[in-house]
């Protein structure tokens, strides 16, 4: 018990006090905002994906 951190006994933050968990998602985040995205609507517009009567898998590939 004498090797537990004070911090997991008592919540209280000692010395150095990293949440890598949220800076890896804020990090992550930022990168996302960096790239250009485009908006869902100016892709072209498929009505023919959505009007298939063949089932999943007809031209090969995987499900």
């Amino acid at each position: 018990m004498k090797n537990i951190l004070k911090r997991d006994i008592t919540g209280e933050c000692v010395g150095e006090c990293r949440d890598i968990v949220r800076e890896a998602e804020e990090k992550r985040q930022a990168e996302i905002d960096r790239l250009a995205v485009e908006s869902p609507e100016s892709y072209p517009s498929m009505p023919n994906a959505f009007s298939r009567n063949e089932p999943p898998g007809v031209w090969g590939g995987h499900v």
